[in-house]
C-alpha cells in the first residue's frame, strides 16, 4: 500500500511539475499568491521566534492565518504584489553580492537595486513568471524523482540535474512562444 502511495504521489508530482512547467505564466495569480502566502507565513514565523513562540499548534495556525491574508493581498493586487514580493526578494539577497560599510548609504543602494529590479520585473513580468513557474515545476519533477529512486549515484544525479535544467529552458521556451501567440491573436 505504501508503495502505491508512493507512485500515486510521484504521478501528482511529475503532472503538477509539467503544468507549471509548460502552462506556469497563465498561473500567474497562483504563483504570485503562492509567494505571497509564503512570505507571510514567514514573516509571522519569524516575529514569532522574536519571542520564543515559534513551536506548537497555536503559532501553526497564526502563521496560517497571517499567510492567508497576505495571500489574498497578492491575489487580488498582482501586480503591485509582484513588485514588492520581487523588491523584498531583492533587498535581501544585495548583501550576498554587495557591501558597503556604512550602513545609512547600503542601506540606500539596497532600498534603489531592490526598486530597479522590481521595475524590471513588471517590466518583463511574462518571463519572470515563466521562469519562475518552470523552475517551480522542474524543483517538484526533480523531488519526485528523488522519491522514486532515493539512492541515485553521482553520476545519476547530474544526468537528472540535466534534465531538470533541460525541462527548466524547454518550459520558458515554450511558455514566452505560447504567450507570443496569444498576444498575436
Amino acid at each position: 500500500m505504501t508503495d502505491l502511495l508512493t507512485v500515486i504521489e510521484v504521478v501528482i508530482m511529475f503532472v503538477i511539475g509539467l503544468i507549471f512547467i509548460f502552462e506556469g505564466y497563465t498561473l500567474e495569480r497562483i504563483i504570485i499568491t503562492f509567494i505571497w502566502f509564503l512570505l507571510g507565513f514567514y514573516l509571522a514565523r519569524d516575529i514569532l521566534a522574536l519571542f520564543d513562540y515559534s513551536t506548537g499548534v497555536i503559532p501553526f495556525i497564526i502563521e496560517t492565518i497571517v499567510g492567508l491574508c497576505f495571500a489574498s493581498v497578492g491575489y487580488k493586487l498582482e501586480r503591485i504584489a509582484l513588485f514588492i514580493a520581487v523588491g523584498y526578494v531583492a533587498f535581501l539577497a544585495i548583501p550576498e553580492y554587495i557591501t558597503i560599510n556604512n550602513q545609512i548609504v547600503f542601506f540606500i543602494v539596497r532600498l534603489f537595486i531592490a526598486i530597479f529590479i522590481a521595475l524590471l520585473a513588471l517590466r518583463f513580468r511574462v518571463l519572470i513568471y515563466a521562469l519562475v513557474a518552470s523552475v517551480l515545476g522542474a524543483t517538484i519533477i526533480k523531488r519526485a524523482i528523488t522519491i522514486l529512486f532515493p539512492a541515485l549515484s553521482g553520476e545519476l544525479m547530474i544526468a537528472v540535474n540535466i534534465f531538470v535544467v533541460i525541462l527548466v529552458i524547454l518550459g520558458i521556451i515554450s511558455q514566452l512562444e505560447e504567450h507570443r501567440r496569444i498576444t498575436i491573436n
